[in-house]
């Protein structure tokens, strides 16, 4: 199992702020976040991914409290009793 942890706007998407998913052995966080829209919906994949799966450039991916560059997502593999956090980057200046 992932634990997952969403921002407070992703999880007024949701309904949830944190749950567990179950995952398959040797899944990238690609795959991961694949199941977690499958799993959570239309909405969410909006607020996460652009038009070609790929994720929004405002969107973080917090792996064991590890920032995951977007270019590392695909290649990254997520295992069990891991800690996920999906979070919007603030920008400004």
């Amino acid at each position: 199992m992932v634990h997952v942890k969403l921002s407070d706007f992703l999880s007024r998407i949701v309904s949830e702020a944190e749950f567990d998913v179950e995952i398959n052995a040797g899944s990238t966080i690609s795959d991961f976040i694949s199941v977690l829209i499958e799993g959570l919906g239309a909405e969410f994949r909006k607020a996460i991914v652009d038009r070609n799966g790929k994720l929004h450039g405002g969107i973080a991916v917090i792996l064991n409290k590890r920032f995951i560059p977007p270019q590392q997502i695909e290649e990254h593999t997520i295992s069990q009793k891991s800690n996920l956090s999906i979070i919007p980057i603030a920008g400004g200046g």
